[in-house]
């Protein structure tokens, strides 16, 4: 039985470096995010999305690479996505992000029930292996034990970056987009389609001067040359209204709607 014994204590010793190891990155990670993330932010709020990619790049953590990657490609496309689809893909990207947050548990849980087998063979079949096996066993139970704390605190941290980059990255769009465009209100898209004479001369007589189209939801909005001047004729389909309809998000009818 003698040749059982250095076995076991080099399974200990495997068991320590595997709980170590995994502890370590989880708190490196830990520490990396605040940081990196603020240097991202900064990035987007300085409108340098170079910068901002150059520090995906470099993040250490595969969580925040995930979400900061997402969120600094879907500005780089032209036309800038809209507020609603960039929430859209920041929460996808912190989703995907806690799930390879969440890989090294499988990992724990193996490494803790080898090492907690390994003990109770080597003390039920009183092998009599040395302490170094026991204090190898202690150090990598605890390390395990240890991780499920900071893959706790991990996803917080995550879930708290992914927020302020959002902001940062809205602020880009913001500014990207500039002060000549306005978002849809219905979904906060930016890309529409505007027509304007001669494919409004169906409507000519009533003033109509343009309609853009949403391209992302279809709302249609425009601009009336003079609208006290179109008379209410429900005969030919015009009708005066208290207000808009709160549930239709679109309306070809010539209104006093302000631009989208």
């Amino acid at each position: 039985m003698p040749d059982e014994f250095p076995t076991l204590e080099v399974v200990a010793a495997i068991g320590v470096i595997a709980a170590l190891v995994g502890t370590f990155q989880l708190r490196a990670a830990l520490g990396e995010i605040p940081k990196r993330a603020t240097e991202l932010e900064r990035a987007l709020r300085s409108g340098d999305l170079d910068a901002a990619r150059a520090l995906c790049g470099r993040a250490e953590g595969a969580g925040l690479a995930a979400i900061g990657g997402a969120i600094v490609g879907a500005l780089g496309r032209t036309p800038p996505p809209g507020t609603s689809e960039l929430r859209r893909t920041s929460e996808a990207a912190l989703r995907r992000a806690q799930r390879l947050a969440q890989r090294g548990r499988a990992r724990d849980l193996v490494v803790a029930a080898v090492l907690i087998g390994a003990g109770a063979y080597a003390t039920g079949a009183a092998l009599g292996v040395g302490a170094f096996f026991y204090a190898g066993l202690g150090v990598a139970l605890a390390a395990t034990a240890l991780s499920p704390v900071l893959r706790r605190s991990l996803l917080r941290e995550l879930e708290r970056a992914s927020k302020g980059l959002l902001e940062a990255a809205l602020a880009y769009r913001g500014a990207r987009v500039g002060s000549e465009s306005v978002e849809c209100s219905t979904c906060g898209a930016v890309e529409a389609l505007r027509l304007g004479p001669p494919a409004l001369s169906c409507v000519e007589r009533f003033g109509v001067e343009r309609l853009d189209v949403c391209l992302t939801c279809g709302r249609v909005t425009g601009q009336v040359a003079s609208p006290r001047a179109i008379a209410a004729d429900p005969a030919h389909g015009i009708e005066m209204i208290s207000a808009l309809p709160p549930s239709e998000n679109s309306s070809t009818a010539p209104d006093r709607e302000h631009d989208g």
